[in-house]
């Protein structure tokens, strides 16, 4: 999520602009779907401020990682009825600080067109996923034909305004370059559509 002014500004936003996002879509039973079936040890990646925290129903512990203060002093104030024990760490997924096979499943929910080093974070997602470990994410990728060349265009202005966002990553490719096998659960309509965003996916992406 990056650091400083920008970080701080994003956590001040962060709740409001969710909120906003989901308008056009059930929020809770993305979430539900997303994490409520997750067991076992569970990292997440770019909690925020942990607003998919209170929909975790079967896990046992989850470490929620977030580089920025302003984010992760919100978490507190969504763990009134949270089921597991939940960790909160100053990290960034370029750098996870964990030994390697740690964690059951992971969580990335519209992080990885964020990310500086999508790769690096895939590959650390991976080396502390034990074997056969799940990541359930929800993420937008880069779509094809004209709409995609327009959001190459669009990216280098859209990171700037859109606090790093890059809506041109070609998310599910890299996954399965860096070792998962990717499956598509659900491709989720937003209304309204960003401009230049999308098209945004549930899924599973499970350690070979």
């Amino acid at each position: 999520m990056g650091n400083g002014r920008l970080s701080n500004v994003l956590a001040r936003q962060y709740d409001r602009l969710s909120e906003r996002l989901e308008k056009g879509i059930d929020g809770p039973r993305l979430r539900t779907g997303l994490v409520s079936d997750l067991t076992g040890r569970v990292v997440e990646i770019g909690a925020g401020t942990g607003r998919n925290l209170p929909y975790y129903a079967k896990a046992d512990h989850v470490v929620a990682i977030e580089p920025s203060a302003g984010m992760r002093a919100q978490v507190p104030g969504k763990l009134a009825g949270v089921v597991p024990t939940v960790e909160v760490i100053d990290a960034t997924g370029e750098h996870l600080p964990f030994p390697d096979e740690e964690f059951d499943a992971a969580v990335a929910f519209l992080l990885l067109c964020v990310v500086d080093d999508l790769d690096a974070v895939l590959k650390e997602i991976r080396r502390v996923l034990k074997p056969g470990g799940r990541l359930s994410f929800f993420e937008h990728v880069r779509d094809t034909g004209r709409r995609g060349r327009a959001q190459d265009l669009a990216t280098p202005l859209l990171r700037r305004v859109m606090f790093g966002c890059r809506p041109n990553r070609p998310t599910i490719e890299r996954m399965e370059a860096m070792g998962f096998d990717v499956h598509i659960d659900e491709r989720v309509a937003l209304r309204p559509k960003p401009p230049f965003s999308g098209p945004y996916f549930t899924g599973t992406a499970i350690r070979r």
